[in-house]
């Protein structure tokens, strides 16, 4: 007798694998059911199995294994039995930009409270649950724990908070900016938004990764700081995005996966108690009635209870309805089965591993050291003799004790308060540092360049005013980048120009979108200028379908406020045919003039800063050569000179020769030809007198010039030209 039972039980398993196996392909096919919608997670399912086909079918192996675990399960007549209580370490990476999205501690307990309520069914709403579902709501019997040692054998929190612009419109590559072990920790990233994967839009608010579909080194969820808890950012939404993400985290799928499928044991979501569903619905509609195939099939440690068909479970967390506040004794079974099908969730809750995160029973709290942490790192600008404010946000462990902060380059240079206030009386590039302390210890964080000091009184000449980015050096020291997201920004580069060997870069092909990296020109004075505008050159050739921009805006106030003067799309910047591949500019032809136009206010400041600003779309590389401004004087005929015949060369000057060459279109002018400082003063007069429409050629020795930037200024009777060169 025994051994029929056991023959039995063999061959129904055989059986069952089989028809398991054949229905996976169909829901392969399914997985676009739900590419519009809030949950991101078949999507990801999806892209991995496009981009890695030889692992699809050793997940679907794996699934196999659950729905085997199930059938054992139920012959063993184990259904009644529970298993002891599994904790999980969780760290929560807090993915924020200069505070945006900075969540508070309270917060993130508060979301670890709703998925242990959620898991462990203490969840206030279960009398909301229908009596048709209340019998099979479960206890799964999970608890989840913010770890209290990090990977380093650190005192924690579980909590790491990053700065970092992927916050916004981020897929996985967040996950590489801060990861904990996924054997010994489950990883949360919470982020601002999240990008959608969908041709058709719409709104993501998580996705999660099952075990084995992908790297552990991205095995975990990311959620909306909207979405988490139900405090602070993500007050009133109830905080059940979480929970169905984390089901996802340990094998739970949808129960709409496959639509009606064929029946609970080898379709939809393989869990016989969660009725199928035709399709994901929203709301809470209790008249939904989908499918009609409710009662066939059994499964394993909880067989079908369902002898005739019944209403779609709208309750269930699985799904995308508004009233979720279950998750059944099946879901439960295949959960609790997850930890002992894959080898990384058993070490995560074993009791080894719980010992070394500190999340095991009996541990004491230790009070942390305090980590530094200074609200809003983006560079700071501000003139000589301005104010600048500092906030902070330290957090973890006890109450700070000790501020220390140091500010080279102001007065007063320390202070000890926690927001300070200080005035800048240095222009340069400056650092920041902030000690914090408290009863755990101590933490320091230093800012280097944090605060550009602008001084007004050294404002290059705008008139005729020219920079080709020819001098490494000098475009280090006189031109700010602001490259918040760390993955690309402004460089000078010497693949592609439009004249001399250099230009400015962002190299942009492959980035993305919805990244920002920004420029700033060194301090422009217009007041000598009649009708400025700024005028630079750009090579850029978009990817199909891109929508990059480039905004222009300008300052006059050392960079507290922006004025924007264009905003210029990528159809506009594009200097030829569309490019799908990594762009670098090859003729005169790649390139073309952009004109921004200024103000009354702007043209008459002393101290204009100019700003690019390249919003990414998906697009190529931009390049920008011979920043320059564009103006008259009083009585000047575009005409009359032919600006582009005036040419200094080498520059910068190496050899203490600089070759200044032009051509005059009037017959005779009085005419003068001289070197100025960067301050304005004469240093070397090269002609005064007579000039006819001829070409002309001067050499000027620079022997004895010391190192740095100067002008080169012709001056006829009706109208000026100048050339910036760098000696070296």
């Amino acid at each position: 007798m025994v051994i029929l039972t056991l023959n039995l039980k063999v061959h129904y398993l055989y059986f069952m694998k089989k028809i398991i196996l054949i229905a996976f392909a169909f829901i392969v096919s399914q997985f676009s059911f739900a590419q519009a919608e809030w949950c991101a997670t078949d999507q990801m399912l999806q892209q991995y199995f496009a981009e890695n086909p030889e692992a699809e079918r050793t997940f679907w192996d794996d699934q196999t294994k659950l729905s085997e675990l199930s059938q054992l399960s139920s012959i063993k007549g184990s259904q009644n039995n529970k298993a002891p209580i599994i904790t999980v370490p969780v760290v929560v990476h807090v993915i924020h930009y200069d505070g945006f999205g900075n969540i508070s501690k309270q917060q993130v307990d508060d979301g670890i409270r709703v998925i242990n309520e959620d898991f462990q069914k203490l969840n206030s709403d279960t009398t909301n649950t229908r009596a048709l579902f209340r019998n099979i709501a479960a206890d799964v019997q999970i608890e989840f724990t913010l770890a209290n040692i990090d990977p380093s054998g650190n005192c924690t929190e579980g909590i790491n908070r990053i700065n970092s612009y992927l916050t916004y419109n981020n897929r996985n590559e967040v996950k590489a900016l801060s990861f904990w072990p996924s054997n010994e920790y489950l990883n949360v990233w919470l982020v601002n938004t999240i990008r959608s994967g969908s041709t058709t839009g719409g709104t993501t608010l998580g996705y999660a990764q099952f075990p084995n579909s992908g790297n552990l080194s991205t095995y975990g969820l990311v959620c909306r700081n909207d979405q988490w808890g139900n405090i602070g950012s993500a007050g009133g939404t109830g905080g059940r995005t979480a929970t169905h993400e984390v089901g996802h985290c340990f094998g739970l799928f949808h129960p709409f996966q496959s639509g009606c499928g064929f029946s609970c044991v080898n379709s939809g979501d393989f869990v016989c108690d969660t009725p199928p569903t035709s399709t994901s619905t929203f709301g809470c509609d209790y008249t939904n009635n989908t499918c009609s195939n409710d009662a066939t099939g059994t499964s394993g440690q909880n067989p079908n209870p369902y002898t005739t068909n019944v209403a779609d479970q709208l309750e269930n967390y699985m799904s995308y309805d508004d009233c979720q506040s279950l998750f059944t004794e099946g879901q439960r079974t295949r959960m609790q089965g997850s930890f002992g099908v894959y080898s990384f969730l058993n070490t995560l809750r074993s009791n080894a591993n719980l010992v070394a995160t500190g999340t095991n029973n009996g541990f004491v709290t230790q009070n942390c050291p305090p980590k530094a942490y200074i609200v809003n790192t983006q560079q700071k600008l501000v003139c000589v003799g301005g104010q600048a404010t500092f906030s902070e946000d330290s957090y973890q462990g006890d109450t700070i004790t000790a501020y220390n902060w140091s500010f080279p380059g102001a007065n007063p240079s320390t202070s000890s308060v926690a927001n300070p206030t200080v005035t800048y009386t240095t222009a340069g590039k400056h650092d920041v540092t902030l000690i914090v302390t408290n009863n755990g210890g101590s933490d320091t964080i230093l800012i280097q360049d944090y605060v550009n000091v602008n001084d007004p009184a050294v404002a290059y000449n705008g008139f005729g005013y020219t920079d080709g980015f020819e001098s490494f050096t000098g475009f280090g020291a006189e031109w700010i980048v602001i490259d918040p997201t760390g993955n690309s920004k402004w460089n000078r580069t010497q693949t592609g120009s439009l004249t001399g060997n250099s230009s400015v870069l962002l190299p942009n092909f492959g980035v993305g979108t919805n990244e920002s990296d920004f420029l700033i020109s060194p301090s422009i004075d217009l007041t000598q200028v009649l009708n400025p505008r700024f005028a630079f050159d750009v090579s850029f050739k978009s990817q199909t379908g891109a929508s990059d921009q480039l905004w222009c805006s300008i300052s006059i106030d050392c960079g507290q406020n922006w004025t924007t003067r264009g905003v210029i799309p990528a159809s506009t910047l594009n200097t030829g045919t569309l490019n799908n591949s990594y762009f670098i500019p090859s003729s005169a032809s790649d390139w073309k003039t952009i004109f921004i136009t200024t103000t009354a206010a702007m043209r008459a400041s002393s101290n204009v800063l100019f700003r690019f600003e390249f919003r990414s779309g998906g697009g190529n590389n931009i390049y920008i050569d011979d920043f320059r401004v564009d103006g008259l004087t009083v009585g000047i005929n575009d005409n009359q000179l032919l600006e582009n015949s005036f040419t200094a060369f080498p520059n910068p000057v190496i050899n203490g020769k600089l070759n200044i060459n032009f051509m005059l279109d009037d017959e005779a002018n009085n005419a003068s030809l001289f070197v100025t400082s960067i301050i304005g003063q004469q240093v070397k007069e090269v002609f005064n007198g007579s000039l006819n429409n001829d070409p002309y050629q001067f050499e000027i020795n620079t022997d004895d010039l010391s190192a740095g930037v100067y002008f080169i200024t012709l001056r006829t009777e009706t109208r000026n030209i100048t050339k910036k060169v760098i000696i070296q």
